[in-house]
């Protein structure tokens, strides 16, 4: 028994040292070695096309580590936002419609708080410009309503036309950085004026050009639609102003006799009067013109005006006397009344000795008269006395002469002349 107790206790004793040194072991140790240094390794930066929506990005660790975002854009994630050890983030984004690269930060951090950061750059989208399911537009002669289109741009834009008969409501827009934006044009085509269709054509031009796009506009061509009144005109000989009425829908333009008639215009759309001006006619036998009124290219309408013209008329004599109690020694006064249909280019009367007219006939030139009646007074002094004479009146204009069918004889006062008398009268011309 003594035996057994005395191993025991050797026994407890060697456990107690054991534990004692391994203690001291322990405490060495804690004291002695430095902690494991935590590995972390991503890349740099990461490049992203514009329209590249995901890129995976690998991570190099030995621990744990949590993910963050600065500065960036709307619609830019990571996943995960956390991991451990080697693993893996995908950066996920929209496509880059605009017109500037986009450029964020993305921070990797391990628990024991060593971090890493690397650059993420998108870059800038190409110039986008997008109609939307239309290639062109169909107008109508006469179009009531506009018609739209609609584009996507991502940039500054500018809108022109072919041709000036097509408008659009807006021609330039945009921002030069800007998502793909929706933009609605409305359009309007003047009225046709021909029955001829026509065309033309609308250009959407991105960025000055960077990208253009167009839509193809037609019109159909006009029914013509043309008449006139009234359709004829009985003219008189000295002319006058004629008004004629012209209904068209469309271009015309008209023609007319020179010399005959002249218009206020030889070409205009629509309706409208036109004021025609008939010249005179100086010729005795009467005369007709035409004026012709054309509209259309394709199917040509076409309207006449006849204008019919009296003939024209010599100047005629209403009257040619002896005024009475005029005749003196030397003197005598006549009256010669006239009407005429237009100006004169002379009249007057002519006197001479009775029996001698080819060697003392007189002629009182006159100057021009307006139409109408005209009485003239006509006094020849210097006559010979106890002398008979003879007078006729006459009245010219560019249509012919008129001359008095009768002749007037008459014979001064006082006593027979002698040589010494004025042998030639003298005459000169009174109007009333």
């Amino acid at each position: 028994m003594k035996t057994n107790r005395f191993i025991n206790i050797k026994v407890a004793l060697f456990i107690a040292v054991s534990a004692f040194m391994a203690a001291c072991t322990i405490e060495d140790a804690d004291t002695s070695v430095e902690p494991k240094a935590e590995k972390l390794s991503v890349e740099e930066s990461v490049q992203m096309t514009a329209t590249q929506t995901d890129q995976a990005v690998s991570v190099k660790s030995d621990v744990g580590w949590d993910v963050s975002i600065e500065g960036g854009w709307s619609g830019l994630t990571v996943s995960p936002m956390s991991g451990t050890g080697d693993g893996q983030i995908t950066i996920h984004t929209d496509a880059n419609t605009t017109r500037q690269s986009r450029e964020a930060t993305v921070s990797i951090t391990t628990k024991g708080g060593v971090n890493q950061k690397f650059v993420i750059n998108q870059a800038l989208s190409d110039v986008l410009l997008d109609i939307d399911g239309i290639s062109s537009l169909d107008f109508e002669a006469s179009p009531e309503e506009s018609k739209t289109f609609s584009f996507t741009c991502n940039t500054t834009w500018q809108i022109t036309t072919s041709e000036s008969w097509i408008r659009c409501d807006k021609t330039q827009g945009g921002e030069a950085i800007s998502t793909k934006v929706g933009s609605t044009i409305s359009v309007i085509a003047d009225e046709i004026q021909t029955d001829v269709p026509r065309t033309g054509v609308i250009v959407i031009s991105a960025e000055n050009g960077a990208k253009t796009q167009q839509i193809s506009v037609s019109q159909e061509g006009k029914k013509i639609e043309l008449s006139v009144s009234p359709s004829a005109f009985e003219v008189f000989a000295t002319g006058e102003q004629k008004i004629v009425q012209i209904n068209c829908n469309a271009d015309w333009t008209l023609k007319y006799d020179n010399g005959i008639l002249l218009c206020d215009t030889t070409a205009g759309t629509g309706s409208r009067d036109i004021i025609v001006t008939c010249l005179p006619n100086k010729s005795i036998n009467p005369r007709s013109a035409t004026m012709t009124i054309t509209s259309g290219i394709q199917d040509i309408k076409t309207q006449t005006v006849t204008f019919t013209q009296s003939a024209a008329t010599v100047p005629e004599l209403t009257a040619f006397s002896l005024v009475d109690g005029s005749v003196t020694k030397n003197e005598a006064e006549f009256v010669l009344d006239f009407t005429t249909m237009f100006s004169i280019d002379d009249y007057g009367i002519q006197i001479w000795e009775e029996g001698y007219e080819s060697s003392t006939k007189k002629t009182l030139q006159a100057q021009n008269s307006e139409s109408g009646i005209n009485e003239l007074k006509f006094k020849a002094t210097g006559l010979k006395s106890m002398t008979t004479y003879q007078v006729t009146g006459f009245v010219k204009n560019d249509v012919g002469t008129a001359t008095s069918t009768n002749t007037i004889t008459f014979t001064t006062g006082g006593v027979k002349p002698s040589g010494d008398d004025n042998p030639t009268p003298a005459l000169s011309r009174k109007k009333k």
